[in-house]
């Protein structure tokens, strides 16, 4: 029986997800640090799918794990789970100090290019 500790992330939606960070230091913690970290996607916690599995080697700072769906640059989920499997010199315990879900960066208003037709909206066309 293989234990592994396991974060879960929930979205209030279906939400697009393009990597993950998470930061560790070997220096500090060394064998609470994480070696091999798995990303899943999916649902509810039934139907998650791994995406991604990385191996670190005594990591000092963030690692970025990109998620790649295979038709896009994102991955679209209401639920994501970042699974520890294993640590550095077989440690039982995890530190792992913080977690980090990039979205797609979405276009800014002036490069929507909306046409305010009416004087009421006209009046927000600009921030000051």
């Amino acid at each position: 029986i293989s234990f592994y500790t396991v974060y879960i992330i929930l979205f209030l939606g279906f939400k697009a997800v393009v990597s993950t960070q998470s930061t560790g230091d070997y220096k500090q913690d060394e064998s609470y640090t994480p070696s091999r970290i798995s990303i899943r996607v999916g649902n509810n916690m039934l139907d998650l799918v791994e995406i991604a599995k990385v191996e670190v080697v005594e990591p000092t700072g963030w690692v970025n794990v990109d998620l790649d769906s295979g038709k896009d640059d994102s991955v679209r989920t209401f639920m994501l789970q970042v699974a520890i499997l294993s640590n550095h010199q077989n440690g039982r315990d995890t530190h792992l100090r913080q977690v980090k879900v990039f979205t797609p960066a979405l276009p800014s208003p002036s490069e929507l290019n909306l046409a305010f037709t009416s004087p009421l909206l006209a009046q927000f066309r600009c921030l000051k």
